[in-house]
């Protein structure tokens, strides 16, 4: 049976940049010679599809009809390989309906958490995927709740504003209780906030919820002016903001692959220091 690690990027607040950093990590990891899968399952506002550039006339399904109509996610399923000129590494993406029945359908009817286990099962069995990336909505709400418990590993992406951290800190709380290892990126730090004080507010979160900082990555104006018509690694595979994005991506698997450990957020408060 294939190993494929399953990653949940989370947020606690919507406008995080969590779509953002979803599809960059992505590619990212597919430009490190990895198999990886895409999901959109943030099923009320989705829109990894406008950053991966996929039109609806490439579109054969999506995640809401797989997990409603039971169609074979083969249907679903997108190869982005040939669209960003992988060499040795893989992605597939998996997009969620974005017309407005589809979301009112969805949101109505559900769906369980024995059908949404199987197909990311076999999503990972027939690509023959290393990770999984869920993008999930924000807060924490029966879909998120749902790709929590099946996610082998919890990416949360906060702003460093006092109710998206507190947030964090909650979720982390919900993780702890499922067992769920966690670690954090701070996305759009401001310029005001230098390197020693967002080291600083590393340290309170992991004082406070045992939350494992990957990094703090400073408000930048190119990714904003960018958000959500590309793929930023790819349009500006020589900015030091797409290095940085290796750098974090290889952290992540170091810590994936090095499994929970005393330094690795499970429990919140218990957990030890942050990388």
């Amino acid at each position: 049976m294939y190993l494929t690690r399953i990653i949940s990027v989370q947020s606690f607040k919507g406008g995080t940049g969590k779509s953002t950093i979803t599809a960059n990590l992505a590619v990212t990891l597919a430009h490190l010679s990895k198999r990886v899968g895409v999901v959109d399952l943030d099923l009320e506002g989705p829109g990894l599809h406008v950053i991966f550039g996929i039109s609806d006339g490439d579109v054969r399904g999506t995640i809401n009809d797989v997990l409603q109509r039971s169609i074979p996610v083969s249907q679903a399923v997108i190869d982005l390989t040939s669209r960003i000129r992988l060499k040795d590494g893989y992605l597939v993406f998996v997009p969620a309906g974005h017309t407005l029945e589809e979301i009112l359908k969805i949101l109505d009817t559900g769906f369980n958490l024995f059908t949404f286990k199987n197909v990311l099962e076999e999503l990972g069995k027939i690509y023959r995927l290393d990770y999984l990336l869920i993008d999930s909505h924000p807060g924490i709400e029966k879909d998120t709740l749902l790709a929590m418990a099946l996610c082998d590993y919890l990416v949360l992406i906060s702003r460093v504003d006092q109710q998206d951290l507190f947030g964090s800190g909650v979720m982390t709380e919900v993780a702890g209780q499922l067992n769920k290892p966690v670690v954090v990126i701070l996305n759009m730090v401001p310029s005001s906030v230098n390197e020693k004080e967002s080291k600083k507010i590393s340290d309170r979160l992991t004082e406070l919820f045992g939350l494992r900082v990957l990094t703090a990555l400073p408000f930048n104006s190119d990714v904003l002016e960018n958000l959500s018509m590309g793929v930023f690694v790819l349009e500006r595979p020589k900015d030091p903001l797409t290095r940085r994005f290796t750098e974090i991506a290889m952290k992540m698997l170091e810590a994936i692959e090095t499994g929970p450990s005393e330094e690795f957020s499970t429990t919140g408060r218990a957990a030890g220091s942050l990388a």
